[in-house]
Formats: C-alpha cells, structure tokens, sequence
C-alpha cells in the first residue's frame, strides 16, 4: 500500500508541475510584451515632448515654418497609433498574467484532486489549462495585432504620411 501511495503521490507530483511549464512561457512572453511596453511609452514620452516644444513655437511666433507643421502633424500621428498599440501590449500582457493564474490554478486543482475524487473536482484542471491555453493564445493575438500596426509608424516616420 505504501508503495502504490508513493507512486501516486510521485505521479500527482508531476501532474502538478506539468501546468509549470506554461507558467515559464507566459513569463517568458511577459518579459518581451514588457520590454515592448516599456519602449513604447519612452517613445511616447518622446513625441509629446517634441510635440510640446513645437506648441511652444506656434505660440511664441504666431506661426510655424513648413518643415515644423509637417512634423507636427506627423508627431499627432505617430502618437494616436502608438497610444493604440500600447492598449494591444496591455491587452496582452493582461491575458498572459491571467494565463499564469489559470496555470498556477490548474495546478492548485490538481493537488486538491488527491483529497477530494469526485467527478466535478476531478474535471476542474483541465478546464482551467484549457482557459489558460485560449488566453495565451489571446495574448499572442493581441501581439500579431500590434506587430501589423507597428508598420504603419515606420510609414509615417520615414515617407511622412498622415
């Protein structure tokens, strides 16, 4: 009896770390969309500052040269579609931190499966990975999204589009 409690007690061991593995790949993906994040707002930060200055111009002269309002409005731009990827980031960055709870819940679940075995309890872990898994995939979804957005930045940057 000893043994076979050893062995399931080895086998809920490794049932309940399973689940940490999507706990390290939500972290790991957690780092980047940070990073990301991170730059983005400095870029923000960045543009209203210039943004400001050239108000600063405007205000003081009366007028702005031509170069001036061209980045101006440029700067206005750059700015509304990267608050926007900076919600996409967020988002993602939500559903992975979710994610990780779902995964730490799942393995919570697991160990309670071991003191309680009916049908309900014994169901419950597959359902939180299996919402665990569809935020992640939420997540990198949100990520797409903004790696198609980020383009159109570099567009106005470099050809001056509005």
């Amino acid at each position: 009896m000893d043994n076979q409690f050893i062995l399931t007690a080895t086998q809920a061991i490794q049932a309940i770390l399973s689940p940490a593995v999507m706990i390290s790949s939500s972290a790991f993906f957690l780092s980047g969309l940070n990073a990301r994040h991170s730059t983005l707002v400095n870029r923000v930060r960045l543009l209203n500052d210039e943004k400001r200055r050239l108000i600063k111009e405007f205000v003081k002269r009366g007028e702005l040269e031509y170069t001036e309002n061209v980045r101006f409005l440029s700067i206005k731009n750059q700015i509304d579609i990267l608050v926007r990827r900076i919600w996409y980031i967020r988002n993602a960055m939500l559903c992975h931190i979710t994610a990780a709870i779902f995964f730490v819940l799942t393995s919570f679940t697991i160990g309670l499966n071991i003191f309680f075995t009916t049908p309900f309890v014994r169901e419950i872990p597959l359902y939180l990975f299996v919402v665990g898994l569809f935020l992640v995939l939420c997540g990198v979804c949100f990520l797409g999204i903004d790696v198609l957005v980020s383009y159109r930045v570099i567009l106005i940057e470099v050809k001056g589009e509005e």
